[in-house]
């Protein structure tokens, strides 16, 4: 999003929270507004990582079958980020996002913004030991989610050079080069495409457990 659309989005949720978000106690010095405003930023870098963790997670599955399958070299700039990632990587935050739209999940970002401002009041000593631990549980279960669904196709393609080693070696005038390339490619892309449904369930299950671990956080 260019930075006046979300500038203009960060305006609007901000007056149309205003009513929920009234201090209980007013920071009497300088020293308190900082800490206050210090609170506020944590919280919230610390929903939208939780969120961007839930689709990183298929971002890390797309860099894995990207790397069995060869493309680890094919690159291009994840707008999100600003960085390089390979192209199977973009193509799973991309339909992960999606989906991320489509069962409302920007809505239920926005209704734990709201919430936060119940569980963590503004002005009252901010809870660092819950933060921490729903950060680490969540970046535990990014690289279990990424393993997990790159899982099916990585195994495929393990079978793949590994039938091209065992023909590399009963035949070595075979240019295996020329066969295995575009071997693993074709059979990467058709493990993909069959593999789609299964991701898409697997990321429903994952959204599941990203609304339970938001429930905990904010409504303990």
């Amino acid at each position: 999003m260019p930075l006046r659309f979300r500038t203009i989005v960060v305006v609007v949720l901000a007056g149309t929270l205003l009513p929920i978000a009234q201090p209980q106690t007013l920071p009497q010095d300088g020293y308190a507004v900082a800490v206050a405003m210090v609170s506020e930023l944590a919280i919230g870098f610390a929903l939208g990582f939780l969120a961007r963790l839930l689709l990183t997670a298929f971002q890390l599955a797309g860099a894995i079958i990207a790397f069995q399958m060869g493309f680890a070299m094919a690159r291009t700039i994840d707008p999100s980020s600003g960085v390089q990632t390979t192209v199977m990587a973009t193509v799973h935050l991309q339909l992960v996002t999606v989906i991320f739209l489509l069962v409302d999940g920007h809505h239920l970002l926005i209704r734990s913004l709201a919430a936060s401002f119940e569980t963590f009041p503004i002005g009252d000593a901010l809870d660092t030991g819950a933060l921490s631990q729903s950060l680490f549980s969540a970046a535990g279960f990014m690289y279990e989610t990424g393993a997990r669904v790159a899982g099916p196709v990585t195994g495929v393609m393990l079978l793949i050079n590994s039938l091209i080693g065992f023909l590399n070696r009963i035949v070595p005038q075979l240019s295996i080069f020329n066969i295995g390339f575009p071997l693993t490619v074709m059979t990467g892309l058709v493990a993909v495409l069959i593999s789609i449904p299964e991701t898409v369930a697997f990321f429903l299950r994952a959204f599941e457990a990203f609304e339970e671990q938001l429930a905990t956080l904010l409504l303990r």
